[in-house]
């Protein structure tokens, strides 16, 4: 059962991954982290909660599974880097203003199920990311995800 954005925006679950988006963005040397969750359908993600500008943008976006690197990560299940020149959904960058160069997405499990997907943009100190900065994300979306799973 997809946990629902709203639910997860009030609930006293978003204080702590706020603080473990907050934690990665200073981590993987990012501009912005990002929380998705699947939606009832499966076929988009919601933006819930995000650590960076744009903040309030952010948390009522949402883009296509099958139109997105999140979408594909939501999909496969499998963490995934892109940097400057790949396709990524450009719909993001007209909401907020904000070009991404490069983007890091893991995925979100709760109670052994793909909930969302955790995405970290442009890194501050290179063109893109490491593959630390990979783990360092895979880390804390496993965190988030046992966070997530307290909620139900």
């Amino acid at each position: 059962m997809p946990i629902e954005r709203e639910i997860c925006q009030q609930s006293r679950a978003a204080e702590f991954v706020r603080q473990l988006l907050k934690e990665a963005s200073t981590e993987c040397a990012a501009v912005g982290v990002c929380l998705w969750l699947n939606s009832p359908d499966g076929k988009h993600l919601h933006a819930t909660l995000n650590h960076g500008p744009a903040q309030e943008t952010m948390e009522s976006a949402s883009v296509a599974v099958a139109d997105s690197v999140v979408g594909m990560v939501a999909s496969t299940g499998m963490a995934t880097s892109i940097g400057p020149g790949d396709y990524h959904n450009p719909s993001i960058d007209r909401q907020t203003g904000i070009e991404t160069r490069a983007m890091i997405a893991a995925p979100v499990y709760v109670a052994s199920e793909l909930c969302g997907v955790v995405s970290a943009i442009n890194p501050t100190s290179a063109e893109i990311f490491s593959g630390d900065d990979l783990k360092k994300l895979q880390w804390k979306a496993y965190l988030i995800g046992l966070v997530l799973a307290d909620q139900q």
